[in-house]
C-alpha cells in the first residue's frame, strides 16, 4: 500500500479536496471545524476504481503548525501538492515545496483547486504560475489538474492521475527491520492504548512484543570491549516493552502488516500518558540508539544567512523532532544554496540509521533552513579529521572494528565476520595489530610473550596469523615455533608434567637442552628447580580460585595444601610467581598480582 500526504498553503482546500476524494473529513477537532482550518494531521482512506488502495495524510497549511506538517510527510510515497486557482503561489506553498524537495520526496501530483471561482484564462495564468514555481524541483514534470472539491470538476481526471502515480510508484521495501514513527495517540474503549503511524523497513505481526522508544530519551555514553568510545546507547535500557495486541489499516483487522501501510496498533504494556508522537515502535535488537551522528545537508538557497554552528536547531525526523546543536565539517560555513557536511549532537537518544533524511530547522529565526541524510551515526574521527560517508566500509575503517549484530543496528547491512565469529575489522587496523605483535614476537625471541598481555581484539587477530605460533598460554614466532615443537617431547619435559608440583631434578639432561627449554618457555625455572609450564598455568588457577574464599587472600600452606606438595618445592614456585607479577605480598597472606589479573580477567 502508499501513503500520499497532502501539502500547500492555508486554506487552500486540502482537507475539502480529501473530503471530495474519499468521503471522510480529515478534520478530527471540534476547534478545526469551527475555523475551517486544519490544526493538526488528518488521516483518509482512498480506494481507486482499479482496486488499488492507498492511505492519505492531510497535513496543516499555517506557518504555526509546521512542526504538524512536518511530522506527517516524514514516511511518504508521494504527495498531493495543493494550489489555489484564485490565490496562486504562497508563502506556504514555497516552504512546503522545498521541505518536500529536502526530504528527498520524489513524484507526485499538482491539485489546482477553487477552479470554479476563477474563469478559464485565469485558470491558465494560475497552471503557468506554478509551474514556474515547480521548475528545478521534484514537481517539475507532475501533471497539474484543475478541481473543485465543492463541484467534483476534476475530480475523476486527479483520480486517474494518481492511479497512473501509484502504477510507476515503489512499494515500501521489506528490509526486515521495521519502524513505526508515532503520530497520533488515543484511548479505545474496551481497548486501552491505541497509536497510529506508518510502518517503514519491515512487516509487524499481532501479538510481536516491540519496544517503545522515547522522543525523550536520555543520552550519555558507553563503552563497547573497553576498547571504543560511542555515542550509542542501549535501547533496552531506555525503552517501554509492548505486546501488540491489536492491529488495524483503515478498520480493517490484520495479522500481519507489510511496510507501507498506515496502522493503527492497540499496544499491551504501556499506558497513553507514556507515548507520544515521535516516539518509535521498533525491535530493539535491530536498533540502536544515537545521540551524535554525521550528516550530508543541503542548505536551502534564498536564505540570509549560511549554516553554522552559531544558533539554536533542531532537527525533524520521522515524526519527532529533538534540539539540536551543529558543527561544520571542514569548514565555518556552508552558505546558501550549499551542500555540506555537518555533525548532529542532540540532547536525547534517537533510533537512526544511515539513510534517514532530516530537515534541520533554526528555531530562532523560525525558519527552514535545510535537509539532511544521516552518513553516520558512531561518528568517532574528530571533527578536523571526519569526512563523512554512509558507505559500510567507511564507517568501519573509522571504527576500526565493529561487531557483526552492531554494524546491522547502525547501517541495516548485514555482513560475514572478518575476524573470529562476530568481528569486522578494518584492513588498516588488522595491518597495524600484525605488525605490532610481529615486533612483540621479535623481541620476545625463543621465550614468547603471554597472551594475557593482549586485548580481546588482537587476540583474534593472532589467532588468525601464520607468522605465530600459539602454544598453551604464549605465543611465538614461527621461527621459534619449529624449534619449540622439537622440544616439545623432550622426555624431562614429560616427567615435569607427570610429577607437576614435585618435580625431578634434571638428572643426566643436558644443561644446554634445560637452558633451551627454559628460553623456549615450556618450562620455569626457580633457584635450580624446574616446572612445566601446565604446572605453572594449573597453580595460577588453584590460586585465582583459592582467593575468591577469602577476601584477605591465602596464606603459603593453603597452597601448599592445595598443590599436594612440599615446602622446598612451594617456596620455589611461590618466588617465580611474586617474581613474575603472578601474586603479591601482604603480610602473611598473598593475593593474586596484576598479571594475574589481566589473565584471568581479560582486562
Amino acid at each position: 500500500m502508499h501513503v500520499l500526504s497532502t501539502a500547500g498553503h492555508v486554506d487552500h482546500g486540502k482537507s475539502s479536496l480529501i473530503l471530495a476524494l474519499t468521503g471522510t473529513d480529515p478534520d478530527r477537532w471540534k476547534e478545526e471545524k469551527e475555523r475551517g482550518l486544519t490544526i493538526d494531521l488528518g488521516f483518509a482512506h482512498l480506494v481507486l476504481p482499479s482496486g488499488k488502495e492507498l492511505s492519505l495524510v492531510d497535513v496543516p497549511g499555517h506557518i504555526r503548525f509546521i512542526k504538524n506538517m512536518l511530522a506527517g510527510v516524514g514516511a511518504i510515497d508521494g504527495v498531493i501538492f495543493v494550489v489555489a486557482a484564485n490565490e496562486a503561489w504562497k508563502p506556504q506553498s514555497e516552504e512546503h515545496l522545498r521541505i518536500l524537495d529536502l526530504l528527498g520526496t520524489n513524484c507526485g501530483i499538482v491539485a489546482l483547486t477553487k477552479a470554479d471561482l476563477v474563469d478559464e484564462e485565469w485558470l491558465e495564468l494560475a497552471k503557468l504560475e506554478v509551474a514556474d514555481h515547480l521548475i528545478g524541483t521534484f514537481l517539475e514534470n507532475a501533471p497539474i489538474v484543475a478541481v473543485d472539491s465543492l463541484t467534483r470538476r476534476g475530480i475523476d481526471d486527479l483520480t486517474g492521475e494518481i492511479e497512473s502515480l501509484l502504477g510507476a510508484t515503489p512499494t515500501s521495501t521489506d528490509l526486515n527491520r521495521p519502524r513505526l514513527w508515532v503520530d497520533r495517540v488515543f484511548t479505545s474503549r474496551g481497548s486501552g492504548t491505541v497509536v497510529t503511524g506508518t510502518l517503514t523497513g519491515g512487516h509487524i505481526a499481532l501479538d510481536e512484543e516491540l519496544v517503545i522508544f522515547p522522543s525523550s530519551g536520555k543520552s550519555w555514553n558507553v563503552t563497547v570491549s573497553n576498547l571504543t568510545k560511542t555515542f550509542l546507547g542501549d535501547i533496552a535500557d531506555t525503552s517501554h516493552k509492548v505486546r501488540i495486541r491489536g492491529l488495524q489499516s483503515h478498520g480493517r483487522k490484520l495479522d500481519i502488516a507489510d511496510p507501507g501501510r498506515r496502522l493503527a496498533l492497540n499496544l499491551l504494556g504501556v499506558s497513553p500518558g507514556q507515548v507520544f508522537r515521535g516516539d518509535v515502535l521498533i525491535n530493539p535488537n535491530q536498533w540502536c540508539a544515537t545521540s551524535t551522528f554525521d550528516a550530508v545537508v543541503k542548505v536551502l538557497a534564498g536564505l540570509s544567512h549560511g549554516v553554522s554552528k552559531k544558533g539554536a536547531y533542531a532537527i525533524y525526523v520521522g515524526s519527532g523532532d529533538y534540539p539540536a546543536k551543529i558543527s561544520v565539517l571542514g569548514k565555518p560555513e556552508i552558505n546558501t544554496g550549499e551542500s555540506g557536511s555537518i555533525r548532529i549532537h542532540l540532547n536525547s537518544l534517537v533510533p537512526l540509521s544511515k539513510g534517514d533524511r532530516f530537515i534541520l530547522r533554526e528555531l530562532g529565526r523560525r525558519e527552514t533552513v535545510a535537509g539532511g541524510e544521516v552518513t553516520n551515526v558512531n561518528p568517532l574521527t574528530s571533527l578536523t579529521k571526519a569526512s563523512p560517508s554512509s558507505d559500510t566500509n567507511q564507517i568501519i575503517e573509522e571504527n576500526g572494528f565493529l561487531d557483526t549484530k552492531l554494524i546491522y543496528k547502525m547501517t541495516g547491512d548485514t555482513l560475514k565476520a572478518n575476524l573470529g565469529d562476530n568481528f569486522v575489522i578494518s584492513e588498516n587496523l588488522r595491518k597495524r595489530i600484525t605488525d605490532e605483535l610481529l615486533d612483540r614476537a621479535d623481541r620476545a625471541g625463543q621465550a614468547g610473550f603471554e597472551l594475557s598481555e593482549l586485548d580481546e581484539i588482537s587476540r583474534s587477530v593472532l589467532q588468525s596469523m601464520a607468522e605465530l605460533k600459539i602454544d598453551s598460554s604464549r605465543a611465538y614466532g614461527s621461527k621459534f615455533g619449529q624449534v619449540r615443537n622439537t622440544l616439545a617431547h623432550h622426555p624431562y619435559l614429560l616427567e615435569l608434567d607427570q610429577s607437576l608440583f614435585k618435580p625431578p631434578p634434571p638428572d643426566g639432561v643436558d644443561r644446554q637442552q634445560i637452558r633451551e627449554l627454559v628460553r623456549q618457555g615450556l618450562i620455569i625455572e626457580s633457584g635450580d628447580i624446574y616446572f612445566s609450564m601446565n604446572a605453572l598455568e594449573k597453580a595460577k588457577d588453584i590460586i585465582w580460585k583459592l582467593s575468591g574464599s577469602n577476601d584477605a587472600g591465602f596464606t603459603v600452606s593453603e597452597l601448599r595444601d592445595q598443590l599436594g606438595t612440599s615446602r622446598k618445592y612451594l617456596l620455589a614456585l611461590v618466588g617465580y610467581l611474586d617474581a613474575q607479577g603472578f601474586t603479591r605480598r601482604n603480610g602473611d597472606y598473598r593475593k593474586p598480582g596484576p598479571a594475574l589479573i589481566r589473565q584471568f580477567s581479560g582486562s
